[in-house]
């Protein structure tokens, strides 16, 4: 098939988007990826055999993203894009990754009679409602998260196939939004193996935190993450003689980084490492060198039916897991003995987690479990089939 695929978000990295396209050109799928640039990216490039072509998001049409639904600037900008696309070449099938362009992609589908797939990475209105930019003036007047709501039930049963991260995301969105269930496919985000084994591992990050028992966080570091939690616990560990040579090393950016890093210097914190933006081909030294990798995050719709890259890739190394009881990700440590659980937000619990698997024998149990789960089941392979079973679907 000749697959349009749409990306309301800068590419690369997208490392969900770059799996996809492998497996489907693996396939024998030929892919054409439309996406935007705000960093001034070359307006048409390629990835592996695939087509990518840019457009330019001002900073004022990127801001009229979140207001789409009241002022349909982006939408419109997206539609003119997307069709131009469409009178060069004759596709078999729309791919559209997340929420904000469902409803314009639909339109453009059906107008040319073309199927069209719906791919959620995340569920946006439940994220939206954390953001602080909705929460606050004006963003709180102007952003309405139950129109998004709304707009989110009425376009997903209107997609031809929807792809989610999670059977728990499975289920929510059936009970939720009564779809129907030969439509909805599961495609998790599970570790790239080939991909990752081509990386160097760096001996000087290994050695380096040769005599810590060093815990690794990756990426998005917001507080809706946990990354509070993780330096909460930190300080306990630090006053704690015994456990005091438990590291933390917390890789990643997000709006409210500087946040996390003043509460590193409130706390005086000396066992807490904020590496700031780290690219996955030099994040693996960590990962090899890591004791454990942390999914801190906290409860909400969105963290409870999906689970993040991060873990999988944590596993691909040996490394057991210590996870938020968020069901998703907690389910699957529980079923598989991969890891440890932890009440989300509860610092003493977490501190008591680590505690536990600096035990030898509960350790290689653990990270024995975590190696075989991802060689057996957790990785593309696996996931590549999903994807194209949604494809033979149609």
């Amino acid at each position: 098939m000749k697959v349009l695929m749409i990306l309301d978000e800068e590419f690369p990295p997208d490392v969900r988007v770059e799996k996809e396209i492998r497996a489907l050109e693996r396939n024998g799928h030929q892919i054409y990826l439309l996406t935007y640039t705000r960093k001034d990216k070359s307006l048409t490039d390629s990835y592996n055999s695939a087509i990518v072509k840019r457009i330019v998001v001002s900073k004022l049409m990127y801001k009229f993203k979140a207001l789409a639904l009241a002022l349909p600037f982006y939408f419109n900008f997206w539609k003119k894009f997307i069709e131009s696309e469409i009178d060069k070449n004759d596709f078999d099938v729309i791919h559209v990754h997340d929420l904000t362009l469902v409803s314009t992609v639909l339109k453009i589908g059906r107008k040319h009679n073309i199927p069209v797939i719906g791919d959620y990475h995340e569920n946006r209105p439940e994220i939206m409602k954390l953001y602080d930019h909705v929460k606050s003036f004006p963003g709180n007047i102007l952003i309405s998260v139950n129109k998004w709501q709304k707009f989110q039930a009425k376009y997903s049963n209107l997609l031809d196939r929807l792809i989610l991260v999670t059977k728990e995301a499975k289920d929510y969105y059936i009970k939720n939004f009564g779809l129907e269930e030969k439509k909805v496919f599961v495609v998790p985000n599970y570790a790239d193996l080939d991909n990752l084994s081509k990386f160097k591992i760096d001996d000087k990050i290994v050695r380096k935190y040769s005599n810590k028992f060093m815990l690794v966080y990756f990426g998005d570091t917001g507080s809706r993450r946990g990354t509070i939690t993780v330096l909460e616990t930190a300080l306990e560990l630090q006053n704690d003689i015994k456990n005091n040579d438990v590291h933390f090393v917390i890789i990643g950016d997000s709006r409210e980084q500087s946040k996390l890093e003043d509460k590193v210097i409130e706390l005086k914190l000396k066992n807490v490492e904020l590496t700031g933006y780290m690219p996955i081909e030099k994040a693996v030294s960590y990962f090899s060198a890591a004791d454990a990798g942390l999914c801190p995050f906290l409860r909400n719709i969105h963290h409870d039916t999906t689970y993040s890259n991060k873990m999988f890739q944590y596993m691909a190394f040996g490394k057991p897991v210590i996870v938020s009881n968020c069901p998703s990700q907690a389910n699957l440590v529980k079923e598989n003995n991969c890891g440890l659980v932890f009440t989300a937000g509860d610092s003493k619990m977490l501190k008591q987690k680590i505690i536990d698997l600096k035990n030898k024998k509960t350790y290689k149990e653990l990270s024995d479990n975590s190696l075989v789960c991802v060689k057996d089941k957790f990785n593309t392979s696996v996931a590549d089939n999903e994807l194209i079973k949604v494809y033979a679907s149609l």
